[in-house]
């Protein structure tokens, strides 16, 4: 409590005042102070960690005034495959933002998906619940569908749910269910608390079972 009596204001670090006003990324924002386009009360601040009195310390980027922090936004989108999780390609594929042009503030992608893997992904402007499904400690289970190659045994249900060697190091022990297995192909549902690059394909193509089709659930 101050000596008035009035509670102490509610801080945040100023990278993360800007995301929540939606100005940049977390990451993008502390670009923006870095480079000394931030003012906090008519001082340039070039420290992204400086904290932000809510109500009460002003805010410019650019020159242009922060006026209000938006409301939290969360999102799960159906990602078809073809398109991109990033905001921009080099390549000009189509991103999953060009689908978000109703939303009217700026959220992230929760991770990855790849060009050509479909399903759920999650954004949001929630850059704490971001980063903490995001971190392999804390072990939240991602589930994929897999259509793989050729006819999956159950030595090999057991070889990926004991994890498996990708350049040499092993994965964390997975949940793996065989759905089914159709014509020389078969149907895999993985339940992985890494989220590697391309893991789940390399997982299958290490037991020799590339993946034709790939699906978050």
């Amino acid at each position: 409590m101050t000596k008035d009596g009035d509670k102490t204001p509610e801080t945040l670090r100023l990278s993360v005042y800007l995301a929540r006003a939606g100005v940049a990324s977390r990451r993008g924002a502390g670009d923006l102070v870095k480079d000394g386009l931030v003012e906090v009360n008519g001082q340039t601040e070039t420290n992204p960690g400086t904290p932000i009195r809510l109500g009460i310390d002003h805010v410019r980027v650019d020159g242009k005034s922060i006026k209000k922090l938006e409301p939290h936004v969360y999102l799960m989108l159906n990602k078809p495959a073809g398109m991109i999780t990033t905001r921009s390609d080099p390549e000009e594929r189509p991103t999953v933002f060009d689908l978000l042009h109703r939303v009217k503030f700026r959220v992230e992608a929760v991770g990855r998906l790849d060009w050509d893997t479909e399903g759920l992904l999650l954004l949001t402007n929630d850059g704490d619940l971001a980063q903490f499904l995001m971190r392999p400690q804390n072990k939240v289970e991602k589930v994929y569908d897999a259509l793989v190659e050729g006819k999956v045994g159950g030595k090999t249900v057991q070889q990926l749910e004991a994890g498996v060697k990708i350049e040499g190091r092993k994965t964390k022990p997975a949940r793996v269910k065989l759905l089914g297995k159709p014509t020389n192909v078969s149907l895999l549902r993985l339940k992985i608390v890494e989220g590697k690059y391309h893991q789940v394909k390399r997982m299958c193509d290490v037991v020799g079972h590339p993946v034709k089709k790939l699906r978050r659930i």
